[in-house]
């Protein structure tokens, strides 16, 4: 691991900062430390405090968010494939409050063959129920990580550790109801023994993809260390499509989940409302977590690309539309698509809810033939021409 850029100076972001660094087609690995004000601990403050990510541009965020850290510090940990020689992460303040607090910003070159460490002897800050760590893997397959937490019981309030993969708390199955989210318990060690080491290796097997991975915190516990071994990580594509730049490189397996979804949601649901597009969007996703491997695929790669499914992928005018989707300087065709990635992002990442009930089917109006899977008790939602069906 070959630390390439670092910066330890603390300071308060207005507006936008651009960091720069250099560093030959690789994996990446960058570390930002900081935190963010509760506005009720502020009476300067309009709004909560928080702060984004945005690498190459593609964006993480928000990363740092004040209503939930209440100026405590957090690190998130972004893993991603860099193609080009020259990179920028943009530090951005949240839309309406103005400021933030970085405190480091660190970046790797990784050797994607080796065993990452990313953590060693993390600290929280003393504090009630809030993010602490977070690990983003961008496209990325994941088999196993390893978490070393130290952790204590204390006479008023213990130390607690808790952990979610993608959203999901992997809980405490020898604790009681009151501490069963925490998978690291303080209050459940004896008196006798108060304090404890604990190493736990997660089996996930996650396919290439967007995957976080979150610690959070109660009181005062220690992260030791933070292990990961990565599945086979793809070759580095000559360049990986973004929102702002999304022509088609011949190979879409270049395009990160967020990207391929919004061109499916852009080909299928261009002309239709948000709501509409975010259903569409929705439908992918169910498929990816029923994990229904002959029928529909594992991930969003091999669903979205699964042959005889989509017609925007089968249709020949479609496609092409959607391996350029800003070719025409069309002010509403580019709302279309930011749009779609917008709705792609947040779906992918679990920021709205699922408004079609799990529907994994749908079909588009006028239609000269109903699918004979659309039956009326598998209906979960009709938005503008679009009806949807749980399968």
């Amino acid at each position: 691991m070959q630390l390439i850029f670092e910066d330890n100076n603390e300071r308060t972001i207005h507006e936008t900062e651009k960091i720069h660094f250099s560093g030959p087609p690789s994996l990446f690995l960058i570390a930002v430390a900081a935190r963010a004000k509760n506005k009720k601990q502020d009476s300067n403050l309009i709004d909560h405090e928080s702060l984004s990510l945005q690498v190459d541009g593609h964006r993480y965020g928000p990363s740092f968010h004040g209503n939930k850290l209440k100026n405590l510090n957090q690190t998130v940990y972004i893993l991603t494939q860099l193609s080009e020689q020259n990179h920028t992460l943009i530090l951005a303040k949240g839309a309406k409050q103005k400021t933030a607090t970085v405190k480091r910003v660190q970046v790797f070159r990784l050797n994607p063959n080796e065993d990452l460490t990313l953590v060693s002897d993390d600290t929280a800050e003393d504090g009630d129920r809030r993010p602490w760590i977070v690990c983003i893997l961008d496209n990325l397959p994941l088999l196993s990580f390893t978490p070393t937490i130290l952790y204590s019981r204390r006479k008023k309030d213990s130390d607690d550790g808790k952990v979610k993969i993608d959203g999901i708390e992997q809980r405490n199955l020898l604790a009681s109801v009151k501490h069963f989210l925490w998978r690291f318990a303080g209050s459940l060690l004896p008196w006798t023994n108060p304090t404890k080491i604990d190493s736990e290796t997660f089996q996930v097997n996650l396919p290439q993809g967007l995957h976080t991975i979150e610690f959070e915190a109660d009181r005062m516990p220690t992260l030791q260390s933070f292990s990961l071994r990565l599945g086979t990580v793809p070759p580095i594509p000559k360049r990986i499509p973004t929102v702002d730049d999304p022509t088609w490189t011949g190979d879409f397996a270049d395009d990160t989940d967020e990207i391929l979804l919004a061109r499916l949601i852009f080909g299928e649901a261009e002309g239709v409302s948000i709501e509409a597009k975010i259903a569409v969007g929705w439908t992918v996703k169910n498929r990816v977590l029923a994990q229904r491997k002959t029928e529909w695929g594992l991930d969003y790669h091999e669903i979205i690309l699964k042959p005889n499914q989509y017609e925007a992928f089968s249709r020949e005018d479609r496609l092409e539309k959607m391996r350029d989707p800003l070719k025409k300087d069309n002010e509403s065709v580019k709302k279309a698509w930011r749009d779609s990635y917008d709705s792609a992002e947040k779906t992918i990442k679990g920021l709205i809810p699922d408004p079609t009930k799990g529907a994994t089917n749908y079909y588009s109006t006028p239609i000269d033939h109903v699918p004979p899977w659309a039956t009326e008790e598998r209906k979960t939602l009709e938005v503008n021409n679009l009806h949807f069906y749980k399968l």
